[in-house]
């Protein structure tokens, strides 16, 4: 599997056409074999920062995603909504995705939350 995450710093004039971009993109990045996950998030102190998230089943499925054409549109408009260049960091790993796990047991006091 690979994750990929990718930081946006977006102008905040021109924010909301950047986060109806960023929609567009979640719907067809959903449809490409091998997407396991594709998803934005916006910061919680600074809310013009963006997160990306999303997980490929291969580097073959992400580099395939880097060729189609929303991508190629996606990277043709960005530009003209950000602040600053996008940091972007990916990751290997052998392991597949966890399925979410809900607890009924109340939370342990040592634990830390980051």
């Amino acid at each position: 599997m690979i994750t990929v995450q990718s930081t946006f710093h977006l102008a905040p004039e021109t924010k909301d056409e950047a986060l109806n971009l960023m929609r567009d993109m979640v719907k067809l990045c959903h449809k490409e074999q091998g997407c396991l996950n594709y998803e934005y998030f916006e910061g919680l102190t600074d809310t013009n920062q963006i997160v990306l998230l999303q997980e490929w089943e291969s580097a073959d499925c992400l580099q395939g995603h880097y060729q189609t054409a929303h991508m190629e549109t996606f990277l043709g408009k960005l530009s003209k909504y950000l602040q600053s260049e996008v940091v972007t960091r990916s990751y290997a790993s052998e392991e597949k995705p966890a399925a979410p796990q809900i607890s009924d047991e109340s939370p342990n006091s040592e634990q830390t939350i980051h």
